[in-house]
């Protein structure tokens, strides 16, 4: 092929015009095809990022909680009817027992003056004593007799020992179990529907976070035993 066809050897104006506006054409063309990859691996970074990263929040004692966005924060029950419902039926418990609360991991549950919950295999502390107050059906606060804290679930499933008895974290919902225990759920957070963020303690005897609960667990299990 004779490329001096294209390219002679003395250019006249209309050459010069035409090979300029080729430059510009290829030029413009380029531009726009790396603009749209840039574009395209930002959208691609921005998605990365947004699937990776993660929610972190605090509550008051600095205990921190990590969820996946994907993982919403646990819902509570709320509504002027549900509170005012609530704080009826929590004004004077219906019925109060002496217990022990004894998991299926092996573990008995106590509440320490510090406010710390964990599990005990020393069944003869004196932190494993319970008051159990029942608010009507199924409605229970569990109750340290030794240091007067009630067991409380917060908003990030960690289990805690405060001393309001007015407190909404410190109301569960008990349900009796087909195998004769009993689970424990918060009657004011939930992760999907109400009832599923549950007592439990692992067979480490540490407190299992109840955003991983979920029931028929061995740690979720409990057995109340009456003093």
């Amino acid at each position: 092929m004779n490329f001096y066809y294209f390219f002679p050897s003395k250019m006249d104006g209309f050459h010069l015009l035409l090979l300029f506006l080729l430059l510009c054409f290829a030029k413009t063309k380029t531009t726009a095809m790396r603009g749209n990859d840039a574009k395209s691996h930002s959208m691609d970074e921005k998605e990365t990022k947004n699937s990776l990263t993660r929610s972190v929040k605090g509550d008051k004692d600095g205990h921190r909680a990590v969820f996946l966005f994907s993982q919403k924060w646990p819902s509570r029950l709320s509504g002027d009817n549900f509170l005012r419902r609530v704080r009826k039926i929590t004004k004077r418990p219906t019925t109060t027992t002496q217990c022990k609360i004894f998991c299926r991991s092996g573990y008995h549950l106590e509440i320490l003056p510090n406010g710390m919950v964990r599990g005990t295999v020393d069944q003869e502390s004196k932190y494993v004593l319970f008051e159990m107050q029942s608010f009507g059906p199924s409605l229970v606060k569990l109750m340290g007799i030794t240091t007067g804290r009630y067991l409380v679930m917060r908003r990030n499933g960690t289990l805690h020992g405060l001393r309001n008895r007015r407190s909404r974290d410190s109301l569960f919902k008990e349900t009796h179990e087909q195998n004769a225990f009993h689970s424990y759920a918060s009657h004011r957070f939930y992760r999907k529907k109400p009832y599923d963020m549950l007592v439990g303690i692992k067979r480490n005897g540490q407190i299992k976070r109840a955003t991983k609960t979920v029931h028929g667990q061995t740690a979720t299990q409990f057995l109340v035993i009456k003093l």
